[in-house]
């Protein structure tokens, strides 16, 4: 996609804000682009993207940020189906030959703790959606203040998850959407939302100017392969 990855383009975008300082001259493209450029829009059309998929009884199994390509407009595709699942009625069948759960910052701690026989749900998608939501508000990976994978792997067993300090911002939207991620990555994977009640969650009253669901082409790249039969 024309923009890259979603994780490197918030990070470039912060170094060019903490340049930036507020100038209003700037008529660079991506200067401008990065100052259109909303989280609540962009968190939006992942999600659904997301409810796309998991419509489509397609679990993704790897979301993050840096599986989220932007194109010229800032929207969002998500790609990556490496670790891809097409689900059945009775069982599910994991994409030929594949045997990875994910990524371990953004992996649920059911799939964590029940290791190899483990199964891949639209639950643990949600808990990575958001995970991935905390890096858009943080520009930082999950557990980035951790060493080892070992660490890592710990903390998730412990319940730990990321923490919005030492960010210190403030504003009703950041702390709504930071709500949203913590609701996503509630310990009991029935509790969790669905994609699709995320979509409505964001989108009712002011919290969103524009939905893109309903939309002909979805927030997903090259899903056509991966639908069930």
């Amino acid at each position: 996609m024309e923009l890259g990855d979603l994780y490197s383009f918030v990070t470039s975008r912060l170094k060019f804000l903490q340049w930036d300082q507020g100038r209003q001259n700037g008529a660079d493209h991506t200067v401008i682009l990065y100052r259109r450029f909303k989280e609540r829009d962009v968190i939006t059309g992942i999600a659904s993207g997301l409810a796309y998929l998991h419509a489509n009884n397609v679990i993704h199994g790897d979301l993050k940020a840096s599986n989220v390509l932007l194109d010229g407009e800032l929207n969002p595709k998500i790609c990556d189906f490496g670790l891809t699942k097409v689900m059945h009625t009775e069982y599910a069948i994991t994409s030929a030959g594949l045997k990875g759960l994910g990524t371990l910052g953004w992996m649920s701690p059911e799939l964590l703790t029940e290791g190899k026989s483990a199964v891949k749900t639209t639950a643990s998608d949600i808990y990575a959606f958001g995970i991935t939501i905390s890096e858009i508000l943080s520009t930082q990976p999950p557990f980035s203040h951790l060493r080892s994978l070992l660490y890592i792997a710990l903390a998730i067993a412990a319940g730990e998850r990321p923490r919005p300090e030492p960010m210190s911002r403030e504003g009703q939207q950041f702390q709504d959407l930071w709500s949203l991620a913590a609701s996503c990555w509630a310990p009991d994977p029935p509790s969790r939302p669905t994609a699709d009640k995320i979509v409505a969650t964001i989108t009712r009253g002011d919290w969103s100017e524009r939905l893109g669901t309903g939309q002909a082409t979805p927030n997903v790249a090259t899903v056509g392969a991966f639908r069930s039969p």
